[in-house]
C-alpha cells in the first residue's frame, strides 16, 4: 500500500489573487514562524502597511513569545501569575477558553508540561495532573495558573496574530493582500491557494475569499511515538486523522481547531462547529485516501 503523503501549502507566491498593483512582498519572522506578506496596494501605501506590519508583530511577540524571559507569557510562567495583563492577552485567553469548551477539553494550551516530558523522556504520568485549562483563574486584574502549570499558545497564537495583522491591514485600507504566519488569510479575493501536491481525490488548490486556513499534520514534527500534537490526557487520538484543514473567518479559531480536530472524531467536530460559528469548512484527510467534507449546518443549507 501507498503511504498517504498530506499535502502542505505551496509557496505564498504561487497564490493567485488577480493583483491589481504590482504587488509588494516583504518576509519576516514571529512567534517562531516565518512570517510572508504578499500585498496588492500602491507602493507608498503598501510600504506603509509593511511598517506598520513590522511593529505589529514586534508587540504581538513581545506578549506571547515562548522563549524569551521578557514575555508576558514567560512571566506567567516564571511566577505563576500575571498582574495587570494587557487587553491582547485577554482577548487569547478568551478565544482560547471558547476552543477548550468547543472541544470539550481538547484544546489545552496547559499541555506544554507533558509535551516536556515525552521530550525529555522523563515518567509522562507526573505531568498529567498540571493540565487543565480549566485550572487557571482569569480577570481583568491578573492571569493565576494552577499548581506547577506552564502554559504554551503555540496550537492558537500563530493564528491569533495573523487576525491581528489582518485586521491592521484592512484599517490601513489594503483591499487585497495574503498573510502567511503559519496559518494563511487572504484579504479580499478570490484566491486560489494551491497545494503542494494534490489531495487523494485529485484537489489541487482550495477556494477563499476573505477569510483564514489553518492546516494540521500531526506527524509533521515526531515526537518519540507521537506526533507534537498531544491529547491532553495521554490518550490517543480516537480517529488518529493525518490531515486536517479548516476555513475560518478568524485564523486563531481555524488554529485552534485544527489542532484539536485532529484528536476528534467527525461526530465529535460537528458537535465542535455548532459552538464556533466562525468556520465555515472542515476537510479531514482519512489513512485510505477518502475525505469527508464537513460545513456546519447553517453553512451547508445555502
Amino acid at each position: 500500500m501507498t503511504s498517504l503523503t498530506p499535502p502542505e501549502l505551496a509557496p505564498l507566491t504561487d497564490i493567485d489573487l488577480n493583483w491589481t498593483h504590482t504587488p509588494m512582498r516583504w518576509q519576516g519572522a514571529a512567534l517562531g514562524a516565518e512570517v510572508a506578506l504578499i500585498l496588492d496596494a500602491p507602493r507608498l501605501e503598501a510600504e506603509a502597511a509593511v511598517q506598520h506590519a513590522e511593529m505589529t508583530l514586534e508587540n504581538i511577540t513581545m506578549q506571547f513569545n515562548l522563549f524569551d524571559d521578557s514575555s508576558q507569557l514567560q512571566q506567567l510562567n516564571q511566577t505563576g501569575t500575571l498582574n495587570a495583563p494587557s487587553a491582547m492577552f485577554l482577548d487569547l485567553c478568551s478565544i482560547a477558553t471558547r476552543l477548550h469548551v468547543a472541544t470539550n477539553g481538547l484544546f489545552d494550551p496547559t499541555i506544554q508540561p507533558l509535551w516536556r516530558a515525552l521530550f525529555e523522556g522523563t515518567p509522562a504520568h507526573l505531568a498529567r495532573p498540571r493540565i487543565g485549562w480549566n485550572q487557571l483563574d482569569i480577570s481583568a486584574g491578573a492571569i493565576t495558573l494552577g499548581p506547577d502549570q506552564n502554559i504554551s499558545f503555540n496550537g492558537v497564537a500563530q493564528g491569533f496574530a495573523t487576525d491581528i495583522l489582518t485586521k491592521a491591514l484592512k484599517e490601513l485600507g489594503v483591499k487585497q493582500a495574503a498573510i502567511q504566519l503559519g496559518e494563511l488569510a487572504i484579504i479580499g479575493g478570490p484566491a486560489s491557494v494551491p497545494l503542494a501536491h494534490p489531495l487523494p481525490d485529485g484537489t489541487k488548490s482550495i477556494a477563499m475569499h476573505d477569510g483564514a486556513l489553518s492546516l494540521s499534520i500531526p506527524r509533521r514534527v515526531a515526537l518519540g511515538r507521537y506526533g507534537h500534537i498531544l491529547h491532553p490526557h495521554g490518550l490517543p487520538a480516537k480517529a488518529g486523522w493525518p490531515w486536517v484543514a479548516v476555513e475560518a473567518s478568524s485564523a486563531a479559531i481555524a488554529d485552534g481547531a485544527s489542532t484539536a480536530f485532529t484528536l476528534m472524531t467527525v461526530r465529535e467536530i460537528e458537535q465542535a462547529l455548532e459552538h464556533l460559528p466562525e468556520i465555515s469548512r472542515v476537510r479531514i484527510l482519512r489513512e485510505d485516501g477518502h475525505i469527508h467534507d464537513l460545513k456546519p449546518r447553517a453553512t451547508a443549507t445555502l
